[in-house]
C-alpha cells in the first residue's frame, strides 16, 4: 500500500513538471516576442528625407442600399397583395423576367439546377414578371418549369426598382440590404454569382 502511495505521488510529480515545462514551452516564446515589441521603436511618421510622410486615405464604407419592400400578384397589379418576408431566409435572389427575353431562360435553368441546394442553406429565389400578359406567363411556366416561387411584380414595386432592365438579379441579404445587382446578366455572371452565394453559405 505505501509502496503504490509512493508511486502516485511521484508519478503525479512528473505530471506537474511536465505541464509547467509545456507552458513554459508555449509562453515563454510569447514573452520574448512581446519583449521585442516593447524594444522595437515606434513608427516614424518621417520618411528617409525628413518630410512628413503623407497620410493614407482609407474611404469610408458605403452605407448598405436597401431593398424595397417586395410586393407582387397573381396577375398585374399596382399594389400587389402578397409580400416578401426576407428574414425568413438568409439570402434572397430576386429576378425580375420577362417570358420574350431569352435570358430569363437561361436565369430560371441556372435557379431550378441550384433550386433544392439554395432551400437547404436558406437562400429564397422568387422571379417576377414586368410588362407580360397572364396567357404568355402561362405558357413560358409550361416551357420553362420554374421550381421556385414566380407571379407578377406589382406596379409599385417596380416603380421603387426605377424600371430595371429585363432581366435584373439582385441578392439581398435577410435585412433587406443589397448585397449584388446584375442587370442583363450573362449565363456566365449568374453562375459567378451562384458560386459566390455557395460559399457564403457553405459553413
Amino acid at each position: 500500500m505505501i509502496l503504490q502511495k509512493n508511486f502516485n505521488n511521484l508519478f503525479q510529480y512528473f505530471k506537474f513538471i511536465l505541464k509547467t515545462w509545456l507552458m513554459q514551452l508555449i509562453l515563454i516564446p510569447l514573452s520574448i516576442f512581446a519583449a521585442d515589441d516593447k524594444k522595437s521603436p515606434p513608427p516614424s511618421n518621417n520618411t528617409p528625407g525628413g518630410a512628413p510622410q503623407t497620410p493614407v486615405y482609407i474611404p469610408p464604407l458605403p452605407r448598405h442600399l436597401e431593398f424595397p419592400t417586395i410586393s407582387y400578384a397573381k396577375e398585374p397589379t399596382v399594389e400587389g397583395e402578397s409580400e416578401v418576408n426576407v428574414a425568413k431566409m438568409h439570402f434572397w435572389y430576386v429576378l425580375i423576367l420577362a417570358t420574350w427575353n431569352p435570358r430569363s431562360a437561361e436565369i430560371t435553368d441556372i435557379m431550378n439546377k441550384n433550386f433544392k441546394t439554395f432551400s437547404q442553406r436558406k437562400v429564397g429565389v422568387i422571379g417576377l414578371f414586368s410588362n407580360d400578359s397572364v396567357e404568355a406567363v402561362n405558357i413560358w411556366r409550361k416551357k420553362y418549369n420554374p421550381q421556385f416561387l414566380n407571379e407578377f411584380a406589382s406596379r409599385n414595386f417596380l416603380d421603387a426598382l426605377k424600371n430595371p432592365k429585363i432581366p435584373s438579379v439582385w441578392v439581398i441579404g435577410n435585412q433587406g440590404e443589397v448585397l449584388q445587382r446584375i442587370e442583363m446578366p450573362t449565363k456566365e455572371m449568374m453562375l459567378e454569382s451562384v458560386q459566390k452565394v455557395m460559399i457564403l453559405t457553405g459553413y
